[in-house]
Protein backbone atom coordinates (compact mmCIF):
# COMPACT_ATOMS: atom_id res chain seq x y z
CA UNK A 1 0.00 0.00 0.00
CA UNK A 2 1.17 3.35 -0.62
CA UNK A 3 2.05 5.77 2.36
CA UNK A 4 -0.45 7.83 1.16
CA UNK A 5 -3.06 5.06 1.98
CA UNK A 6 -1.53 4.34 4.73
CA UNK A 7 -2.33 7.54 6.31
CA UNK A 8 -5.33 7.84 5.32
CA UNK A 9 -6.91 4.54 7.04
CA UNK A 10 -4.60 5.76 10.18
CA UNK A 11 -6.78 9.04 10.38
CA UNK A 12 -10.02 7.61 10.00
CA UNK A 13 -9.22 4.49 12.39
CA UNK A 14 -8.51 6.20 15.38
CA UNK A 15 -9.68 9.44 17.49
CA UNK A 16 -8.41 10.89 20.85
CA UNK A 17 -9.89 7.80 22.35
CA UNK A 18 -8.05 5.09 20.05
CA UNK A 19 -11.67 4.07 18.97
CA UNK A 20 -11.86 3.28 15.17
CA UNK A 21 -14.72 5.70 13.61
CA UNK A 22 -15.68 3.49 10.66
CA UNK A 23 -15.53 -0.48 9.21
CA UNK A 24 -13.58 -0.96 6.46
CA UNK A 25 -14.48 -3.13 3.64
CA UNK A 26 -11.56 -4.11 1.93
CA UNK A 27 -12.91 -5.05 -1.83
CA UNK A 28 -9.62 -5.35 -3.93
CA UNK A 29 -5.93 -4.72 -2.40
CA UNK A 30 -3.54 -3.29 -4.86
CA UNK A 31 0.25 -4.56 -4.49
CA UNK A 32 1.59 -1.31 -5.74
CA UNK A 33 -1.19 1.64 -5.75
CA UNK A 34 0.16 4.55 -7.17
CA UNK A 35 -3.17 6.90 -6.63
CA UNK A 36 -6.43 7.15 -5.10
CA UNK A 37 -9.57 8.89 -4.74
CA UNK A 38 -12.08 9.46 -1.97
CA UNK A 39 -15.62 9.56 -3.28
CA UNK A 40 -18.27 10.49 -0.16
CA UNK A 41 -21.48 8.55 -0.72
CA UNK A 42 -24.71 9.48 1.15
CA UNK A 43 -25.01 8.59 5.04
CA UNK A 44 -21.01 9.85 5.02
CA UNK A 45 -19.78 6.37 3.42
CA UNK A 46 -16.85 6.45 2.02
CA UNK A 47 -15.38 4.85 -1.64
CA UNK A 48 -12.22 4.53 -2.31
CA UNK A 49 -10.80 4.33 -5.73
CA UNK A 50 -7.07 3.82 -6.74
CA UNK A 51 -4.81 2.97 -9.39
CA UNK A 52 -2.31 0.19 -9.29
CA UNK A 53 0.58 0.20 -10.92
CA UNK A 54 0.20 -3.07 -13.16
CA UNK A 55 -3.90 -2.74 -13.64
CA UNK A 56 -4.90 -0.13 -16.43
CA UNK A 57 -7.67 2.17 -15.59
CA UNK A 58 -9.10 2.43 -11.61
CA UNK A 59 -10.54 -0.04 -9.37
CA UNK A 60 -12.30 -0.04 -5.83
CA UNK A 61 -10.30 -0.84 -3.24
CA UNK A 62 -12.32 -0.07 -0.06
CA UNK A 63 -15.68 1.38 1.25
CA UNK A 64 -15.40 2.56 4.84
CA UNK A 65 -18.84 2.99 6.89
CA UNK A 66 -19.45 5.02 10.07
CA UNK A 67 -19.85 2.75 12.64
CA UNK A 68 -22.71 4.52 14.15
CA UNK A 69 -24.92 4.48 10.72
CA UNK A 70 -24.96 0.62 11.68
CA UNK A 71 -26.81 1.94 14.74
CA UNK A 72 -23.75 0.66 16.67
CA UNK A 73 -21.00 2.24 19.40
CA UNK A 74 -18.75 3.09 18.25
CA UNK A 75 -16.50 0.54 21.07
CA UNK A 76 -18.47 -2.49 19.23
CA UNK A 77 -16.59 -5.84 18.69
CA UNK A 78 -15.43 -6.78 15.49
CA UNK A 79 -18.18 -9.81 15.99
CA UNK A 80 -21.04 -7.35 16.30
CA UNK A 81 -20.02 -5.18 13.52
CA UNK A 82 -19.82 -8.15 11.03
CA UNK A 83 -23.31 -9.51 12.23
CA UNK A 84 -24.65 -6.17 11.23
CA UNK A 85 -23.15 -5.99 7.90
CA UNK A 86 -24.05 -9.44 6.83
CA UNK A 87 -27.56 -8.92 8.08
CA UNK A 88 -28.65 -5.47 6.67
CA UNK A 89 -32.02 -5.87 7.81
CA UNK A 90 -30.45 -5.27 11.45
CA UNK A 91 -29.26 -1.41 10.51
CA UNK A 92 -31.64 1.19 11.18
CA UNK A 93 -29.85 3.67 8.92
CA UNK A 94 -31.91 3.36 5.45
CA UNK A 95 -29.25 4.92 3.13
CA UNK A 96 -26.72 2.75 4.94
CA UNK A 97 -28.72 -0.15 4.79
CA UNK A 98 -29.44 0.00 1.13
CA UNK A 99 -25.79 0.64 0.48
CA UNK A 100 -24.69 -2.69 2.76
CA UNK A 101 -27.18 -4.81 0.56
CA UNK A 102 -25.63 -3.35 -2.72
CA UNK A 103 -21.91 -4.90 -1.56
CA UNK A 104 -23.34 -7.94 -0.52
CA UNK A 105 -25.06 -8.35 -3.63
CA UNK A 106 -21.86 -7.55 -6.06
CA UNK A 107 -19.62 -9.04 -3.78
CA UNK A 108 -20.97 -12.28 -2.01
CA UNK A 109 -20.19 -11.69 1.61
CA UNK A 110 -18.09 -9.84 3.93
CA UNK A 111 -15.47 -11.63 5.65
CA UNK A 112 -13.07 -10.45 9.08
CA UNK A 113 -9.74 -9.44 8.33
CA UNK A 114 -6.71 -9.53 11.04
CA UNK A 115 -7.02 -5.70 12.04
CA UNK A 116 -9.48 -4.40 14.07
CA UNK A 117 -12.39 -3.23 12.27
CA UNK A 118 -11.37 -4.46 9.15
CA UNK A 119 -13.24 -6.48 6.75
CA UNK A 120 -12.78 -8.36 3.47
CA UNK A 121 -15.31 -9.06 0.72
CA UNK A 122 -15.32 -12.70 -0.54
CA UNK A 123 -15.20 -12.34 -4.09
CA UNK A 124 -11.86 -11.38 -4.36
CA UNK A 125 -10.71 -13.03 -2.23
CA UNK A 126 -7.52 -15.38 -3.44
CA UNK A 127 -8.47 -19.05 -4.41
CA UNK A 128 -5.83 -21.56 -5.09
CA UNK A 129 -7.12 -23.86 -7.87
CA UNK A 130 -6.32 -27.42 -7.61
CA UNK A 131 -5.61 -28.58 -10.66
CA UNK A 132 -5.69 -32.63 -11.26
CA UNK A 133 -5.70 -34.98 -13.87
CA UNK A 134 -3.60 -34.99 -17.45
CA UNK A 135 -3.36 -31.93 -19.29
CA UNK A 136 -3.50 -32.31 -22.80
CA UNK A 137 -0.34 -30.84 -25.31
CA UNK A 138 -1.62 -27.47 -26.54
CA UNK A 139 -4.43 -26.77 -24.25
Amino acid sequence: MSDKLKEFFKKIHSSKNDIPLYATIIVRPGKKILDFKIKKEAANILRVIAHDEKIVGWFIHSFHIPIKNLGLSPDSKDQEILHNLTNPNKIPNKPTKDFVEDILRKYIDILPEKGRHYFKTQRFKKKKEMQTGVKLKGF
